[in-house]
């Protein structure tokens, strides 16, 4: 554990970390509450002595079984209430397509089955690639793709658009 920066790993990735917990529960505390809790286990398996070669894969991978642990005991929040606690869809330094209503994409997401919202997400939310994804959900790269593919093919069906360029 001697050679592990842990503060800069958490300095890091705990924006990103926040925000796909924020993304996925829609309440800025308790999204606070899995973040904390995905660096103290982090930071337990580290203790532990386990290697981890992607700590991004790894963290990702801690947040999404705990949004998963999150839900099976609480009943679920809509997520309609994002835009109105100020969430930004748009990265710094990104615009979202002129033909893209991000508060009625950000809901047509939610309605996807779960293996392709978290695939969505990653993807065009958090602007991860299709190698970090097959990583954190523990695929393969081609699997990955495969479901964001069909996730996104579902997203415009339901959006009755044509024209989104998924090959970013």
């Amino acid at each position: 554990m001697n050679d592990i920066d842990f503060e800069k790993i958490y300095n890091e990735h705990a924006d990103p970390i926040f925000r796909y917990c924020f993304f996925r529960v829609s309440s800025r505390e308790v999204a606070k509450d899995l973040t904390q809790e995905a660096f103290i286990r982090t930071w337990r398996s580290f203790e532990k002595g386990q290697q981890i070669l992607n700590i991004k894969a790894f963290l990702y991978k801690v947040a999404t079984n705990l949004v998963i642990d999150y839900y099976r005991k609480h009943k679920e929040v809509s997520l309609d209430l994002l835009k109105e606690k100020g969430f930004d869809f748009v990265n710094e330094g990104r615009q979202a397509p002129d033909f893209l209503d991000l508060e009625l994409v950000s809901r047509e997401i939610q309605k996807l089955p779960e293996k392709y919202q978290q695939v969505v997400s990653m993807r065009y939310i958090e602007d991860m690639s299709p190698k970090e994804i097959a990583d954190i959900i523990g695929a393969s790269e081609n699997s990955a793709s495969v479901l964001i593919h069909r996730g996104i093919k579902m997203l415009k069906k339901n959006l009755n658009v044509e024209d989104f360029d998924e090959q970013r």
